[in-house]
């Protein structure tokens, strides 16, 4: 049996459950940002903010970069 992995996008200004992620701003978060806790119900937010790189970045500018040792 092949296992499916589901991945639910929550808006954190609101924290509702995105189901278009065409319509979600990524942006940097500052210090002072605290993200709402995921709900179940639907975002009602014209525009959707996530807090982090889209899906399937491996990096993105402004975030630092993991040390690894040689």
């Amino acid at each position: 049996m092949e296992m499916v992995m589901i991945t639910e996008i929550h808006c954190h200004t609101c924290g509702g459950r995105i189901t278009d992620p065409t319509l979600v701003s990524y942006r940097l978060a500052d210090g002072a940002v605290v993200a709402a806790v995921p709900r179940t119900g639907l975002c009602s937010c014209a525009l959707a903010i996530v807090y982090g790189p889209p899906a399937g970045y491996l990096s993105s500018p402004g975030f630092p970069r993991p040390i690894i040792p040689s």
